[in-house]
């Protein structure tokens, strides 16, 4: 074992990571799930179902936070019910991962660590370079309904923060320095652990948390597959989506499914075309993303947090996604087959291969069959909690 830091989790240890989102949270996540086993025979309980309790972190949400996150279970029964799991595992170290603790506010912080940390609580965060977290979490935002493109949308992030009200979640989420320091503030800087993200070597963070954790070094493996970033016109088909469903009236839980259960799930399974353009930061942005990334990088070393990786990384300028000084915007064609592979994403969406077809439909354009048996049962399991709630 080679381990960037000498520091190890103590046994028994309740270790809440936190992300945030577009950290390498998922491949974590993945990993972890799938060697649930391993690990625990090394003495570490993965706690959750799931890849990671999503559903248990947006109850403890809405019950804690002012305003209670969309999509919230109608009640805190499930994250009841994790605190149980992890309250069972008496001396065993526990981690519990789900990058929407990053949306906590003070009661939701207070009371995860309170009733998931026992009396050895630590915080883990993942970080990258802010420059590289832009693309990817507008393009999130546009999947979860976002009308504003890139460009603008940069501006608003780094120019307007304080007054722009698009994506109010993005600086509580991503101004690093002061989400360690809000988590400092709960357990102590000695018991938050900052561990950042080499992108040169693809399977590092697994390493680091493999040795914070003492497990034996390949222990957790890079999941073999992983959600791909959508291509530029891929977000493009859907921004203009978002545009003519705002002017529906439909409800946006209507969106989330289409989304979420269809057309970003199945474009991710098509191989887009050599020459299919990439999202690309500007360089004005690209420039005030590093500069800030370098004064977080201070204040997170000045805060007395451990930090496991090089600070300097969150300040590097990236060799590739960002365009040339004065370079415009490419202009972006949207190809008759990526209307296609979307229309059918919102056929799995909808349930019918599964309700009427009994089966798996292929896209003509290439995507691999997305089974729809799963995304179905989550749809009904969620529309019933939304009954039931209505029911009282």
């Amino acid at each position: 074992m080679d381990p960037r830091s000498d520091f190890r989790f103590p046994r028994g240890a309740r270790v809440l990571h936190i992300g945030p989102h577009k950290t390498g949270t998922t491949s974590l996540q993945r990993a972890f799930h799938a060697e649930r086993e391993a690990v625990s025979a090394q003495g570490l309980h993965y706690a959750g179902a799931a890849s990671q309790p999503i559903d248990e972190v947006l109850a403890l949400l809405a019950r804690e936070n002012e305003k209670p996150p969309s999509d919230a279970p109608p009640n805190d029964r499930l994250w009841r019910r994790l605190v149980a799991e992890v309250r069972r595992q008496r001396d065993r170290s526990v981690l519990v991962s789900s990058e929407f603790f990053a949306d906590a506010r003070e009661s939701a912080m207070r009371a995860a660590v309170r009733e998931l940390g026992g009396d050895d609580p630590y915080v883990l965060i993942t970080l990258r370079p802010l420059v590289r977290i832009l693309p990817s979490q507008w393009q999130q935002y546009v999947q979860n309904g976002l009308k504003t493109g890139y460009g603008r949308w940069l501006k608003a992030m780094l120019r307007n923060a304080d007054t722009t009200a698009l994506t109010p979640s993005f600086w509580w989420r991503h101004r690093h320095d002061e989400l360690v320091a809000r988590w400092a503030g709960i357990v102590g800087a000695d018991r938050v652990v900052v561990v950042v993200l080499d992108e040169s070597t693809p399977d590092q963070l697994l390493r680091d948390v493999e040795s914070l954790f003492g497990l034996r070094t390949g222990t957790l493996e890079v999941p073999g597959t992983d959600n791909r970033s959508l291509t530029w016109p891929e977000i493009e088909l859907i921004r203009q989506f978002n545009r003519q469903f705002a002017e529906s009236g439909l409800p946006r839980s209507v969106h989330r499914h289409a989304m979420r259960f269809g057309t970003a799930r199945y474009l991710q399974q098509r191989t887009p075309r050599p020459n299919e353009r990439r999202l690309t930061t500007p360089y004005w942005a690209a420039q005030e993303a590093v500069a800030l990334g370098a004064r977080m990088a201070e204040s997170i070393a000045a805060s007395g947090v451990r930090v496991v990786g090089d600070l300097a990384a969150l300040s590097a300028l990236p060799a590739t996604g960002i365009r040339a000084k004065g370079e415009p915007a490419p202009k972006i064609t949207v190809r008759p087959e990526l209307g296609a592979a979307a229309l059918m994403g919102l056929v799995h969406a909808s349930g019918l291969p599964e309700v009427v077809g009994h089966g798996k439909v292929r896209d003509p354009a290439g995507a691999q069959p997305v089974p729809t048996a799963g995304f179905a049962r989550a749809a009904w399991r969620r529309t019933r909690e939304r009954i039931r709630r209505t029911l009282g």
